[in-house]
């Protein structure tokens, strides 16, 4: 198709998915604010798209209950795939991408902002042009995980949810540097946190522990990147900020079933989780137990 006849889309926009696919999709992650990504999930029939680029990275995550068919144009290469569970396409911003497939089509597309995914790889490899690579379908467990677990969070929008985000957000920035991306040299190593800084994260973590922390308002409080301050965290503490949060939400958890008198849903709320299950679920895999059988114990 020529380039002239090529649509330029921003999915983010209403309407917008119309100019391309037959339905809209039955998720977004539009209400929910998260920081560089945006996320959409499609249950879409057999269709064609017009030759279209986006505004941001797009990466299409197929869900395939059964095989579908596909013939794709990506960047100008012509290729027919086989989707399977667990394949990957990746669609870099502006890049022309055109497609046709023969059944019903399960999918997520995950949107990376192009500023994002270039300040996570300027701290990383330190390099002054890193460009992502089209990729035709591939199979990539990571990248399929990731996307369910986006998908989940639309669907909970819970407190805890955008520190989460922000977690699975770096991680898939890294993934995809380190995989499709033009740069070929190992990532840059931290080694961690100052004393200072360290404990001036822990404080502000623990001050905010009621609150939908984010990884942007903690590396904020610290005055540095929010990749940079995820990296040297998890190498000060062995474990991410997202893991650190929810393991001290736990605790103080544990301090009020010993101390007060509150029900299970007023502590889930006061200590930060979006409500009792998600407390209960989340109490469980740190202590082996619930929160009425451990204050039951006591």
């Amino acid at each position: 198709m020529p380039e002239l006849d090529r649509l330029t889309v921003d999915f983010t926009q209403d309407d917008e998915v119309l100019r391309v696919l037959a339905r809209p999709p039955l998720l977004t992650s539009q209400s929910l604010a998260w920081n560089g990504i945006y996320v959409q999930h499609h249950r879409q029939p057999a269709w064609e798209t017009p030759a279209y680029a986006h505004t941001r990275h797009m990466l299409m995550v197929h869900q395939a209950q059964h095989v579908v068919h596909s013939e794709r144009v990506l960047d100008g290469r012509r290729q027919k795939e086989v989707l399977g569970n667990q394949q990957i396409v990746i669609v870099p911003a502006s890049v022309s991408h055109q497609a046709v497939w023969d059944s019903e089509a399960n999918f997520t597309l995950l949107f990376l902002e192009p500023d994002h995914l270039a300040q996570v790889a300027y701290e990383a490899v330190n390099g002054d042009r890193v460009e992502l690579i089209p990729q035709f379908a591939t199979p990539d467990p990571l990248i399929y995980q990731i996307g369910l677990a986006l998908q989940s969070e639309m669907t909970s929008n819970g407190l805890g949810s955008r520190l989460f985000v922000d977690s699975l957000t770096t991680a898939l920035s890294i993934h995809l540097l380190r995989s499709y991306s033009t740069w070929q040299q190992p990532l840059r190593e931290y080694r961690g946190l100052s004393p200072r800084k360290l404990q001036q994260a822990i404080d502000y973590i623990n001050d905010h522990l009621h609150q939908d922390l984010s990884l942007a308002a903690i590396a904020r409080e610290l005055d540095m990147s929010q990749y940079y301050f995820a990296r040297l965290f998890k190498q000060s503490m062995g474990i991410s900020p997202y893991q650190y949060v929810l393991q001290q939400r736990v605790e103080q958890a544990k301090v009020l079933l010993k101390s007060s008198t509150l029900s299970m849903s007023a502590i889930a709320h006061r200590v930060g989780f979006a409500d009792q299950s998600q407390f209960t679920v989340q109490f469980r895999k740190f202590t082996g137990t619930t929160p009425k059988a451990y204050r039951e114990r006591l």
